[in-house]
């Protein structure tokens, strides 16, 4: 039996947020959903970044599965910010 592991990384984050992301060609993956950060950081030129995306076209399945990582460009850090109930 497998083991269950708890979501984590991006995934628990409350700076993670999920948007629809239809390929109108694709009549077949019409409900694939996006995941962006919302969290705002500033770059080297003091300008606030922000709306990175974590995952794109993901199966709503596999949401959890592909943003459970923490990325490189995280603009907390690494520190995700975990939701509460």
């Amino acid at each position: 039996m497998e083991e269950k592991k708890e979501p984590c990384g991006c995934a628990i984050c409350t700076h993670a947020l999920i948007c629809p992301d239809p390929d109108p060609d694709d009549w077949f993956c019409d409900d694939d959903v996006k995941v962006i950060c919302t969290a705002v950081k500033k770059n080297a030129d003091g300008d606030l970044v922000s709306n990175n995306v974590i995952t794109c076209a993901c199966r709503p399945y596999n949401t959890v599965r592909e943003t459970s990582y923490v990325p490189k460009w995280c603009p907390q850090d690494g520190q995700v910010t975990p939701r509460t109930l």
